[in-house]
């Protein structure tokens, strides 16, 4: 007895021997291409959250988190560069989001803000906190006292060991100097 009596009945087996071979296949790497795709879906990038500064000092104090008050000015390259190179860099947000409040401030606006039970506008606030040059990053603990400020543009690998220095309260018992020395 045989199975396959004709050359047709060979070439029918084998294609439906492909087909099923073909479906599999296709359904076990459509199921790898799924399961990458929520894979990318749980890496999504990081997106600060910039708040108004009297909302970002009434959050720091509720969450106990110390705060950066980044202060621009329209039209300044510097400032740009920064938002588009060191807060948009991953490892930045994500030491930002864990332990910082961000702020915004725009030292050309005369957007209002509460400071000291007054209000004043933005470019008053600059004032306040001694900015001569944009960008500028200031630091506060949560309580809303001044830590430091860091004028200019700062890099990303400039940034990152004084974020962790200010993020971790290193800035409380050692000089950044001997910061930098006991992590390297």
């Amino acid at each position: 007895m045989k199975i396959f009596s004709t050359k047709k009945d060979k070439i029918i087996v084998l294609l439906i021997l492909l087909v099923v071979v073909f479906f599999f296949g296709l359904k076990s790497y459509l199921k790898i291409d799924e399961q990458n795709a929520e894979a990318v879906e749980q890496i999504k990038p990081l997106v600060l959250n910039w708040i108004s500064y009297n909302e970002g000092l009434a959050l720091a104090e509720k969450e106990n988190k110390s705060v950066v008050v980044y202060f621009y000015a329209d039209g300044c390259s510097w400032c740009k560069k920064m938002i588009d190179q060191t807060y948009s860099n991953e490892e930045v947000k994500k030491i930002l989001s864990d332990k910082f409040v961000t702020i915004k401030i725009n030292a050309s606006s005369e957007n209002k803000v509460v400071e000291n039970e007054k209000e004043i506008s933005e470019r008053k606030l600059a004032t306040l906190y001694q900015v001569s040059g944009y960008p500028t990053t200031w630091f506060l603990d949560s309580n809303h006292s001044r830590v430091a400020p860091l004028p200019g543009y700062v890099a990303t690998e400039q940034f990152i060991p004084v974020l962790n220095y200010i993020g971790e309260g290193w800035y409380k018992s050692i000089s950044f100097k001997e910061y930098m020395e006991k992590s390297n």
